[in-house]
């Protein structure tokens, strides 16, 4: 009876399904020895804690909607739910889009009705690396990228247009 346990083990797995399982055991050691388990950030780079300011630019805001939009207002991403700031400051203007001129090849902006578009400066402690700035240990922070914002009585998406920062203290 024993002996047909040992051969329904090796029957299962061969030498070189034993050989696989090792490889990947070691690379798996690795990957968690080379990191800071504290901030998910590879260790030997370079991390400072700075106060970073970004714009984002909100656009397609319900018209009065944009209003709900405070100085001193907590900013979390609407995604993952990191807190990713405070309002600093918001300008709030209407809604442009490009429009081709029918009798040229010149492109026109028009307002477009019922909508709003907000110009929203938040501040935030981050980490910064040789390469990134994030914040709440996940958001990163770069101009270009999109971002989803939730502010008291408002949620919108928009893109990071300006970023600007300064050491912590």
């Amino acid at each position: 009876m024993e002996n047909k346990k040992k051969r329904v083990f090796l029957r299962i797995f061969n030498l070189f399904d034993l050989a696989l399982i090792a490889i990947a055991l070691v690379v798996l050691a690795v990957i968690l020895l080379t990191r800071d388990n504290s901030s998910g950030q590879l260790t030997g780079q370079v991390q400072r804690t700075v106060s970073v300011r970004y714009t984002v630019e909100l656009s397609e805001i319900e018209n009065g909607a944009a209003a709900n939009i405070k100085a001193g207002a907590p900013v979390v991403d609407a995604i993952k739910k990191y807190s990713i700031g405070t309002v600093e400051s918001v300008e709030i203007s209407p809604t442009r889009a490009s429009v081709p001129d029918e009798g040229s090849d010149i492109v026109r902006y028009a307002q477009v009705p019922g909508q709003e578009t907000a110009t929203v400066v938040i501040t935030a402690k981050a980490v910064e690396t040789d390469a990134d700035i994030i914040i709440d240990g996940g958001y990163l922070v770069k101009v270009g990228l999109p971002a989803s914002v939730r502010i008291p009585g408002l949620r919108a998406t928009g893109f990071i247009v300006d970023v600007e920062r300064s050491d912590a203290q």
